[in-house]
């Protein structure tokens, strides 16, 4: 009976943890058009762990801790993504190194583990009992008193002021840094009471002073900062950059059918493609995702964002700042920025909807024509140059923000701004090699 049933979990979906260190988001993303994987947002349901890309050191705690959450009998995947000099950090020292076909590994991978060919990974933190503070105190419940201590690492609330002027509890918790509904190495530090944020501060950057290539959707906008780039790719690139938020902005609202479809046509789209993006829309209006789950949620205000370069963050509160108006190249083509009103996540989507159509009718109308070189350039975050990136730039504003909502109504605030916090590093690398003129 135990080989019937490992042969029948062989041959369904392979349950996947995926972790996107920098320059993986796009092909671990890609990996959910693969019908043989399955990728979850909880790594105690998965048996695989799948590691892509440059995870900074100061990562490495956490992801041992994520691998210990994985359910036995289980494995490591580590994705070199084709770069033979890419090695997986030294806190996974079980991990199966793999270059190419990353799906077929997994899957051979995850039927030799479950088969009883392939031994499990052992734990890699030390075998400590969590709860430090057992036996102490008068009832060993780690303190003084009734209360008091930190049972299982876990300070114990505390009172604090509520929104509706009450004293409630307040919990302190950290989310991050490889949160599925964050970008990877983003973490927050919250004080919750109940589900209502009573505080939010962002934790440091891990990417900051990194050396790693920029991403391919990433990759034009970097280069653009020092030499000419024809219109043609870089509207390509900030379309499929729009349609790949969208696929993952579907998944966070449940929406997993509809963002697979996001997903194929970010794969696919061309030049001239803005109908299709149009009937997208129409489809996500009869899902109600542009309604009653994002209208009003998180909303900035125009004179809050004014002057930041925030891209279609600012743009979705009013305020027509963007850079490809001082660009000869897109005047040519009669570029004008679209805005919206409203400021709050579901102006950032619809944003995001007309921007993508607008980039695709402009590489279709573009033909050769190319930008002139220039310190910045309009990504498709917003303003980019060497000495400063739209994400730390919108950070500062995330306390104010955040703070009040509930903590869905948070997380769907954070997904709207499309946070990318790879883009410093990829700058800073340029200038390194001096690619960047500042």
């Amino acid at each position: 009976m135990s080989g019937l049933l490992a042969r029948l979990a062989a041959g369904a979906p392979v349950p996947v943890f995926p972790v996107a260190g920098a320059g993986a988001r796009d092909a671990v993303q890609d990996l959910r058009l693969q019908s043989e994987l399955s990728l979850l947002d909880s790594p105690r349901a998965a048996n695989v762990l799948l590691v892509a890309g440059t995870i900074p050191e100061e990562l490495w705690d956490a992801l041992a801790r994520v691998h210990d959450m994985i359910s036995r009998p289980r494995c490591t995947i580590f994705w070199t993504l084709g770069d033979p000099e890419l090695r997986p950090p030294p806190v996974l020292p079980e991990a199966l190194v793999v270059d190419a076909d990353v799906a077929g590994a997994i899957v051979t991978a995850h039927r030799e583990l479950l088969m009883g060919k392939r031994p499990s990974d052992p734990p890699v933190l030390p075998d400590e009992d969590p709860a430090q503070w057992r036996g102490v105190g008068p009832y060993g419940q780690g303190g003084t008193g009734m209360t008091g201590g930190t049972p299982y690492g876990r300070p114990m609330a505390e009172l604090g002021p509520d929104r509706d002027g009450l004293q409630l509890d307040v919990l302190p918790l950290r989310v991050g840094p490889f949160f599925p509904r964050f970008p990877a190495g983003f973490s927050l530090d919250l004080k919750l009471a109940g589900d209502v944020v009573v505080e939010a501060v962002p934790g440091p950057t891990p990417y900051a002073g990194a050396s790693v290539p920029p991403r391919p959707g990433l990759s034009p906008f970097v280069r653009a900062l020092s030499e000419p780039v024809s219109i043609v790719e870089l509207e390509m690139a900030r379309a499929r950059e729009h349609l790949r938020w969208l696929a993952d902005a579907l998944m966070a609202h449940e929406l997993r059918t509809l963002g697979v479809r996001v997903l194929r046509l970010a794969a696919n789209v061309q030049p001239g493609d803005g109908p299709a993006v149009r009937r997208l829309g129409r489809v996500l209006a009869l899902t109600q995702v542009l309604t009653w789950s994002t209208k009003g949620v998180g909303r900035f205000t125009g004179e809050k964002v004014a002057g930041l370069g925030l891209g279609p963050v600012s743009r979705a509160a009013g305020i027509a700042e963007d850079l490809r108006t001082d660009d000869p190249g897109y005047r040519g083509l009669g570029f004008e920025p679209v805005v919206q009103q409203g400021g709050d996540a579901s102006a950032r989507w619809r944003q995001r909807l007309e921007e993508t159509v607008q980039s695709l009718d402009l590489a279709g109308r573009a033909n050769g024509t190319r930008t002139e070189p220039a310190d910045r350039v309009e990504s498709p975050r917003g303003r980019l140059e060497a000495s400063s990136t739209p994400a730390a730039r919108l950070l500062p504003l995330l306390a104010d923000l955040l703070q009040g909502l509930e903590w869905g109504d948070a997380v769907t605030t954070l997904v709207s701004l499309d946070l990318d916090l790879e883009e410093e590093a990829a700058v800073g690398e340029s200038v390194t090699a001096g690619q960047v003129v500042r």
